[in-house]
């Protein structure tokens, strides 16, 4: 059930559709910060921003072939999602594919260590660098589902996939999170 702020962001989609340019920067302004914090985590500060620059071109480029399925939020999280896929994919040097729903990737230290400082506890640390062991689409699913709240009706439209293959993913990549936290905190002792 659509909330008052995604009736609000539809409204302004449908508003852009007919020419009111304002509507269209409102609804940068409203997303802007959740998108980009979704790619820092990920990429850093300065690739961030270029990707989620890439995701409201996107959004300009594809605004009308929104089909309302889902909401402007999942729209623009789905686009992120594959936005970062061909991001690693293109700054991959190995020969194979990189494929989201099994491979992760290095996240370079310089993020990690601020993302570290963010959380200086041992725990949120070792949380900091189980999820970066987990494949890509584990790491989104668990930050969109927890991070942003988003439900598994609205992860199942980013992913595209059906709600119950959706509600087995989230509690996999949780499981995977357990087992990767358990065995960093094991070797630090």
């Amino acid at each position: 059930m659509p909330g008052s702020n995604d009736r609000e962001d539809a409204e302004r989609l449908r508003a852009w559709l007919a020419g009111d340019a304002e509507a269209s920067a409102q609804l940068v302004r409203r997303h802007y910060r959740s998108i980009f914090l979704f790619f820092f985590s990920k990429v850093g500060s300065d690739a961030a921003q270029d990707l989620t620059q890439s995701v409201f071109e996107a959004l300009c480029e594809k605004r009308h072939a929104f089909r309302g399925d889902a909401t402007v939020r999942t729209y623009l999280f789905g686009i992120a999602r594959w936005k970062l896929v061909h991001f690693h994919r293109a700054s991959r040097t190995q020969t194979d594919t990189f494929d989201p729903a099994l491979h992760s990737f290095q996240v370079s230290e310089a993020v990690l260590s601020m993302t570290s400082q963010l959380g200086a506890r041992q725990e949120e640390s070792l949380f900091v660098y189980g999820m970066r062991e987990l494949p890509l689409d584990d790491q989104i699913v668990l930050e969109l589902k927890y991070y942003d709240g988003l439900t598994i009706r609205e992860l199942a439209a980013v992913f595209e996939t059906p709600r119950a293959t959706m509600a087995d993913r989230v509690s996999r990549a949780r499981t995977r999170l357990q087992s990767a936290v358990t065995r960093l905190g094991k070797n630090c002792l």
